[in-house]
């Protein structure tokens, strides 16, 4: 199957037999949404992954719950919170380093998981699900091989003082 397959077909947290790692969100209302979206951003850049990262067409393609939020975020917000990357450098990141696929994802009550194959670099990779208003206390990266959980830290989690509307 392929990754777009997965990510609309795998739904109840397959998991692959070793060299995956779950990204674990919890304790959000809108966690439904923040996955759709993410489903969504994750199915447009598979589909468009030869558009420049500097396309202004990402902005129309995207998810507006993802672009919408990204255009309100201004230089001390990246500044603060070092998970925060602007739609052109995300876009960057999936066509230059992404070395993960999606494989399953799992809804929860206020919350969900996503299984890839692979290591997910949260450092690139989160921003698009951490500025849908989702605080990184709720976030956590575990790697099912080292069995280790990763928090994520930054200098200031932009969700402690502002809320992206």
């Amino acid at each position: 199957m392929t990754e777009s397959g997965k990510i609309q077909y795998n739904i109840k947290g397959e998991k692959p037999s070793k060299g995956y790692q779950i990204v674990r969100v919890r304790n959000i209302i809108h966690s439904k949404e923040v996955l759709d979206n993410f489903k969504n951003a994750v199915l447009t850049f598979l589909k468009n992954k030869n558009l420049h990262y500097e396309d202004p067409k990402w902005d129309e393609l995207l998810p507006q719950g993802i672009v919408n939020k990204i255009k309100q975020l201004d230089d001390d917000d990246y500044g603060y919170d070092e998970l925060l990357d602007d739609i052109d450098m995300t876009i960057y990141n999936f066509q230059d380093i992404k070395k993960w696929e999606w494989y399953s994802s799992l809804e929860t009550e206020k919350g969900f998981d996503i299984i890839v194959k692979g290591k997910f670099n949260a450092g690139q990779f989160i921003s698009f699900i951490h500025c849908q208003n989702v605080p990184l206390d709720n976030i956590r990266i575990i790697d099912a091989d080292k069995e280790e959980i990763y928090e994520l830290k930054t200098i200031k989690d932009y969700t402690t003082y502002k809320i992206l509307k």
